[in-house]
């Protein structure tokens, strides 16, 4: 699944060459993705400026210049393609924005899990119900170790499970919670309220270390997921634990990474380096 880095990474790829531009003509060639699209017929979208374009969490938001705009996010296999409306449309490309700058804006979703809603008060967007129970940003200034570990400390659930949890912090996910604790040295079952603020304060620095990394590498190639235009992520270059179970420590050299399940979903640490 898409996490910030590969959202950001694609926000600020399409941002030059649709900021400006007008929507023409919307295609959808299904009902619905995780919710049902009600795009045709909306004229509130059509022949307006592309005003803006950010990213709250895992989601795109579109505004435009009457104050309408779009909801977005890529679920676990959605992407999008900026091209030449004479290129043929792709099996499970599902809706095409026919622009004004004479390009057409494909989504891809082979899973169908993605999202696309019309927000009628793009002013008030972060009231959203799917956005107003989110936590900060991680590249933010809120994001803090000051305030983090004023949060830890009403909280027994493992620092790793805890990163995880979007009312807590949104975006960091599980490759990057993993690559962020073994850089500050924390072990992922410690629970949240046993770890002292001058750790937090190295994990929120590594925290924003391994994002701005991923984010300059174009994010982390998981599963089927490609950047704009199909390119991919080369931060998987990077990786120093996720997904080396059984490799020795690329920085102790003594210790062996171990895999465990959290919640469900697969953590890396090094038993040596992470205390």
């Amino acid at each position: 699944m898409p996490e910030l880095p590969e959202v950001e990474t694609v926000c600020q790829a399409l941002k030059p060459h649709i900021l400006g531009a007008r929507i023409t003509a919307i295609n959808t060639y299904v009902d619905k993705l995780r919710t049902p699209l009600a795009l045709t017929g909306r004229q509130e979208l059509l022949h307006h400026q592309i005003t803006g374009l950010e990213r709250r969490a895992k989601y795109f938001i579109l505004g435009l210049e009457n104050n309408f705009g779009l909801l977005m996010h890529l679920g676990m296999t959605g992407s999008w393609r900026l091209e030449s409306p004479a290129l043929r449309r792709q099996k499970h490309d599902h809706v095409e924005f026919m622009l004004t700058s004479g390009l057409v804006l494909r989504y891809h979703d082979p899973r169908r899990f993605g999202q696309i809603t019309v927000i009628d008060d793009i002013a008030a967007i972060h009231e959203h119900p799917q956005l107003r129970q989110l936590g900060p940003e991680p590249l933010s200034e809120t994001f803090a170790a000051a305030w983090l570990s004023r949060e830890c400390r009403k909280r027994k659930k493992p620092i790793k499970s805890l990163l995880m949890d979007n009312s807590l912090v949104v975006g960091v996910g599980n490759i990057y919670a993993s690559e962020s604790l073994f850089r500050a040295g924390i072990k992922p079952s410690l629970p949240a309220n046993h770890i002292s603020q001058k750790r937090l304060e190295k994990l929120v620095g590594a925290i924003r270390e391994v994002l701005h990394e991923a984010i300059a590498a174009g994010g982390t190639t998981i599963s089927d997921f490609a950047g704009l235009n199909g390119t991919e992520g080369y931060f998987n270059r990077q990786l120093r634990v996720y997904g080396k179970a059984g490799e020795r420590c690329p920085q102790c050299r003594r210790g062996t990474i171990v895999k465990i399940y959290q919640g469900g979903r697969s953590t890396f640490y090094c038993p040596v380096c992470q205390r």
